[in-house]
């Protein structure tokens, strides 16, 4: 292959196989990071489309896979391939990450090549493709790194941090002559209900309400082995029919009981909509729900499926 006096050797076989492993790299963790099913068998073959399409783009009578639309259309045939998704939402979001990821793996090699690499090296651009001279093939280590990175990475913060931002809610609990705001995470996991009369249950940092109860309650809700005698003791006769004890299970510790209380009012708010209820009772837990403390109570989804 000759352009401007220069003369470059291709080996299609090994264009091939590269550029199906980074292919492959790319689409799995594309699928990773927009949260599809994956399938080994069509990622190899959305792979062998994108090793296939690299190696057409250097014959020059199929110029038409270097434009810009030669090169979205061959993107969209490996998303289609590969994910099958459902939902233009889904095909343009993959679509998107997958141009995502192979700029930041393209990005990531170029930066490090150049702070790193002391050798001369440069890069030529002929028919649309790239041509590296003086890079070698261990630098796209670092590319399958960033992609790896990019995809498992990046999906769980998203899961953590996006999406817990698009979960959070705004609680305010009134009580009596009291009110606290705090804010809180819908969490689908959360099933709890008052076994009497069968209302969803808000799990909250016991921490978080101190300022609705006085201090012998609270020191009574820290004790594992806890007696209602006891804790309704510890409480003037207005506030007794307002405690519960709910049983409960979790990792490690089954038949659980949990202190509960139900408040005058709660008021829910998020960016769709507002909650006002008293259907509800706030369960008592003697830890921090977030390590970051993004949240201090868990709602149960029943509230805001029922408004």
């Amino acid at each position: 292959m000759i352009e401007n006096g220069l003369t470059v050797k291709v080996y299609l076989d090994v264009i091939f196989v590269v550029n199906f492993i980074m292919d492959f790299i790319i689409l799995g963790a594309t699928g990773k990071l927009a949260n599809l099913p994956l399938k080994l068998s069509r990622l190899i073959l959305g792979a062998v489309i994108g090793a296939v399409y690299s190696i057409a783009v250097f014959f020059p009578e199929w110029s038409f896979f270097s434009t810009f639309l030669g090169k979205s259309l061959c993107a969209m045939i490996m998303v289609l391939l590969a994910y099958r998704p459902q939902g233009i939402a889904k095909f343009i979001r993959s679509f998107l990450y997958l141009y995502l990821i192979s700029f930041a793996m393209g990005g990531a090699v170029l930066a490090m090549a150049y702070f790193l690499n002391s050798s001369p090296g440069f890069l030529q651009v002929w028919n649309g493709v790239g041509i590296f001279y003086g890079i070698h093939y261990s630098w796209l280590i670092i590319a399958l790194a960033v992609a790896l990175f990019l995809g498992y990475g990046g999906f769980h913060f998203f899961r953590k941090g996006w999406l817990q931002q698009e979960l959070l809610n705004t609680l305010t609990i009134y009580f009596h002559d009291d009110k606290v705001i705090l804010p809180a995470l819908l969490d689908t996991g959360n099933q709890l209900t008052d076994p009497f009369t069968k209302k969803p249950v808000i799990v909250v940092e016991r921490a978080a309400l101190e300022k609705l109860f006085p201090e012998e309650f609270l020191q009574k809700v820290k004790e594992d082995n806890l007696e209602i005698s006891e804790l309704l003791g510890s409480l003037d006769k207005s506030w007794a029919r307002s405690i519960r004890l709910i049983p409960y299970n979790s990792v490690g510790k089954s038949n659980g009981l949990m202190v509960g209380f139900r408040p005058d009012i709660v008021m829910i708010k998020n960016k769709k909509k507002e909650i006002i209820t008293s259907e509800v009772f706030l369960g008592l837990v003697n830890r921090p729900l977030s390590r970051e403390g993004r949240y201090r109570a868990l709602l149960h989804p029943q509230i805001l499926e029922e408004h």
